[in-house]
């Protein structure tokens, strides 16, 4: 049956939307969207024909996202990243910000990256996707690999430590 499976255009869109709907996050889908097809392409052997393609694409993709969800220090947690990946979640175009207010912001982001900088990589992780990235709890979860009250209770102590932090370093500009 393998001689029936061609992987084009159409085959990586389906992945890609697989791995974004997982993943919130175009980077990160497009890597795993790749991923799945090539995990498909090395197992085409496998497919029995039982089902449909897509439907055996799908549950690849699918595998592939989750496992990128579950890799819990992926490069995406890099603090340089948080603000990037922020406007790439973000619905709407920002208005210009007139140049005062663009490096008061940069300031702000600045000192935001140096207080997140200075965490734990767990508890950084579980900053930036609760509060930056509105992740639920249970997602959060998911990402770190405990329950959902575990990822409550360190969403709840990172956010008391960034606020600390924020304090000593004078988050204002």
């Amino acid at each position: 049956m393998s001689e029936t499976l061609h992987f084009g255009q159409r085959e990586w869109l389906l992945a890609y939307r697989v791995a974004l709907r997982v993943l919130k996050v175009p980077d990160q889908a497009e890597d795993a969207a790749q991923e799945a097809l090539m995990h498909a392409y090395a197992s085409r052997q496998s497919f029995a024909g039982r089902s449909q393609p897509d439907s055996w694409l799908y549950r690849i993709a699918h595998n592939t996202a989750v496992t990128h969800l579950r890799k819990p220090f992926s490069r995406r947690y890099a603090s340089a990243d948080v603000f990037e990946t922020m406007d790439q979640r973000s619905s709407g175009q920002p208005e210009p910000l007139s140049p005062e207010r663009h490096a008061i912001a940069s300031q702000l982001a600045d000192r935001l990256r140096d207080c997140l900088e200075g965490l734990r990589k767990q508890d950084r992780v579980a900053f930036i996707e609760r509060f930056l990235l509105g992740t639920s709890e249970r997602e959060l979860g998911q990402i770190l690999g405990v329950s959902t009250n575990a990822a409550k209770q360190r969403a709840f102590r990172v956010r008391r430590a960034v606020r600390s932090r924020i304090a000593e370093v004078g988050l204002t500009p």
